[in-house]
């Protein structure tokens, strides 16, 4: 199964034929369950589909699930989601995202031997932006963001492509749930102009902001696809430093999150899970 640009795909196991024992086929069928609800497959009729299991066979395995709290599910819609435990197991997220991470690491290495600036990998868990691994600047003037790793999800171009790789749905559950506060005087308060935006950055395949984080600061920031949540690469820095290098900079910064994304479907690929 194939979601926009990224890949959620478990292939049909052997494992679930009669001559392996039934305790193994649960934990593959289990594991294929959590996949579809990560791609927002989220009723049962859809879950058995998309795992090619019965109704009553997905029905049992959901309830074992939503016992050990892998699964939760609406009482009003009926709807599954990937329980509380889901979040607990992925609160440490470097070391969850550990082959997204090397994955990317040759490439803001590059970026940053390139520029000099500050390259960054970051991803979209629910409404937050986390940023995973940074290289920082190597100059003296520099833009600092903090130790924390955690962003508001609306403000600058890496948020912008991170919310530009959800589908309408998600793209409209997410746009009900942000509070949009100013953060600086550029920054987008208006959630009509900020979802322009959002589908302009979707079609292009990068994102510019001036100063609406950070003042003075300029971010470049690229989609990187075939992840199981949204990704993105990014380089900031000073404006004055960066706007005179902008277009060559821009076309590095796209090329990487490219190869970036080439990588990790090659490691999806070695490891069986995507087609």
């Amino acid at each position: 199964m194939q979601n926009g640009n990224n890949y959620f795909v478990v292939r049909n196991s052997t494992l679930d034929k009669d001559q392996k024992p039934t305790s193994i086929r649960a934990v593959y069928r289990a594991v294929r369950i959590l996949v579809c609800l990560s791609n927002n497959t989220n009723t049962l009729t859809e879950i058995a589909n998309c795992c090619g299991l019965t109704k009553p066979t997905t029905f049992r395995l959901m309830k074992t699930m939503e016992e050990l709290n892998l699964v939760t599910q609406d009482p009003t819609t009926r709807h599954y989601y990937l329980g509380p435990l889901i979040n607990q197991i992925a609160s440490n997220p470097q070391a969850n995202h550990h082959y997204l991470i090397t994955s990317a690491l040759e490439e803001l290495r590059y970026l940053w031997d390139f520029s000099g600036e500050t390259a960054e990998l970051n991803i979209m868990v629910g409404l937050q932006y986390i940023r995973l691994h940074e290289i920082q600047s190597k100059f003296d003037l520099k833009v600092v963001q903090g130790p924390d790793p955690v962003g508001p999800i609306y403000v600058g171009a890496t948020a912008k492509v991170l919310l530009s790789q959800l589908n309408d749905e998600d793209l409209q559950i997410a746009m009900r749930n942000i509070e949009i506060r100013p953060v600086t005087e550029y920054s987008v308060t208006d959630k009509r102009e900020l979802k322009k935006q959002i589908k302009q950055i979707g079609k292009q395949g990068y994102s510019i902001s001036y100063g609406e984080r950070i003042s003075g600061a300029l971010c470049i920031s690229a989609p990187v696809r075939n992840y199981f949540w949204p990704v993105a690469l990014s380089l900031i820095g000073p404006e004055v430093r960066l706007k005179p290098r902008l277009e060559e900079t821009l076309e590095k910064v796209k090329s990487s999150a490219h190869r970036v994304s080439e990588n990790i479907k090659e490691y999806f690929k070695l490891k069986g899970v995507i087609g």
